[in-house]
């Protein structure tokens, strides 16, 4: 009995020993388990925290980069948004009496800088009265198209009477309007010996032009060869790549002894159309058609070649026949120029006054275009060569003013549509 208790208790300490394993190996995996998802939960995160880092990284750089595309676009743009470097031209009306108003020719010459502050000078005249060339700064401010134009000293003075030279300040705005750029608003002046004494306000009316009725410049030149380089096409260039396919050499087919030809193309069967039957009209037909009248063409004269030629207006009609007449714009001041119609010499070094030199022209469909050049002969008493052309066709009646200089020629054209 005692050794049957014996060997009982023996193995009842060998099944608790093998139990205690288990619980510890169990244990033990479950740990290992525990701590393996830990490390792969950790290593998951840690790369997804890398990726993201790299994809915040990513996105920094290209808006670093955008930044810096929108800066240089900015920058190149700066000086081409709203830049009013070049030639305009127009007149300022001074009031006088609070009724009579005095209308003066103007031309200002400006080149805006890349602060947007303008360089200038200014051109003021009024037939024999007055003549007047001055230096002048300003700003442009482009946020709001406003712009104030100073005359600081006068370079060049021709003054009659008892008229007294002024410098101006213009305080303008910008328009555009298609192709149309304008300058308008008003202006205040002071006398040129006394600065603190008014010397009359008024309203200004400048339009951007191509050319100038004095000489061009050489800083607005500059400036404007400045704005042309620095101006670049918005968006980034995308390049296509082309790919060429190789064509690998053909192989030359295995022709078997007497059937070379084949390896010739053979000709297609043209087939050749049948003449066409002309019909000859008898004499008696030819001669009952009308031959249209000849159209007399001149050869271009050496002034109109020489010199540039700027369109100032071109009308149409349905006038058949139309009246020229050019005046002096305003005092006679020893003004003389020439007419070419068509490049054909019309009027010839005559001196322009108050009484008209004039002209009439018939239109028909075969000769429907009148191109009228005027040509200065002199520059009179005060530059430029100005005139008044007043246009009759028809019902109609159109007034031109008309201003040439010795290198620049004034062209209206007057087109005739027909009924």
């Amino acid at each position: 009995m005692k050794n049957i208790f014996t060997l009982f208790s023996i193995l009842l300490f060998i099944a608790n020993v093998s139990v205690a394993q288990k619980k510890g190996n169990l244990k033990s995996g479950l740990t290992s388990n525990h701590k393996s998802s830990q490390y792969s939960q950790k290593k998951g995160a840690t790369a997804k925290s890398n990726t993201s880092k790299k994809a915040t990284d990513l996105d920094e750089s290209e808006k670093r980069k955008s930044a810096s595309d929108e800066d240089i676009t900015s920058e190149s743009f700066s000086d081409s948004k709203n830049n009013i470097t070049g030639i305009w031209k127009g007149y300022f009306v001074q009031h006088s009496f609070g009724f009579l108003e005095d209308r003066y020719r103007f031309e200002v010459q400006l080149a805006q800088m890349a602060n947007n502050a303008l360089n200038g000078v200014t051109y003021s005249y009024k037939t024999t009265e007055f003549y007047g060339k001055a230096e002048a700064k300003g700003i442009n401010t482009t946020k709001t198209n406003n712009i104030i134009i100073n005359e600081l000293k006068l370079v060049d003075l021709k003054i009659s009477g008892q008229n007294e030279a002024c410098l101006m300040t213009c305080y303008l705005e910008y328009s555009k309007m298609g192709d149309l750029e304008t300058l308008t608003g008003t202006y205040s002046s002071r006398k040129l010996n006394n600065k603190n004494d008014d010397c009359g306000s008024g309203k200004v009316y400048l339009e951007k032009r191509p050319t100038s009725d004095f000489v061009k410049e050489d800083f607005v030149t500059k400036r404007e060869n400045e704005l042309k380089k620095k101006v670049k096409p918005l968006g980034k260039k995308h390049t296509t790549s082309k790919t060429l396919a190789k064509s690998s050499p053909s192989k030359r087919p295995v022709i078997k002894p007497g059937a070379e030809e084949n390896l010739l193309d053979k000709p297609e069967k043209r087939i050749t159309p049948a003449p066409e039957t002309v019909v000859i009209p008898k004499k008696e037909e030819l001669s009952k058609t009308p031959a249209p009248p000849p159209v007399t063409t001149f050869s271009t004269p050496e002034v109109l070649r020489s010199r540039s030629n700027e369109i100032v207006k071109t009308i149409t009609t349905e006038a058949k026949e139309f009246k020229v007449d050019l005046y002096d714009n305003g005092e006679v001041d020893g003004d003389r120029i020439s007419v070419y119609h068509n490049n054909q010499l019309i009027v010839s070094n005559k001196t322009l006054t108050d009484k008209p030199i004039s002209f009439t022209i018939k239109a028909n469909e075969n000769s429907p275009v009148h191109e009228f050049v005027m040509v200065a002969e002199n520059l009179g008493s005060i530059p430029p060569n100005t005139a008044l052309m007043i246009v009759t066709a028809g019902e109609k009646r159109y007034e031109l003013f008309i201003t040439s200089t010795e290198q620049k020629n004034a062209v209206v054209k007057i087109v005739y549509k027909g009924d």
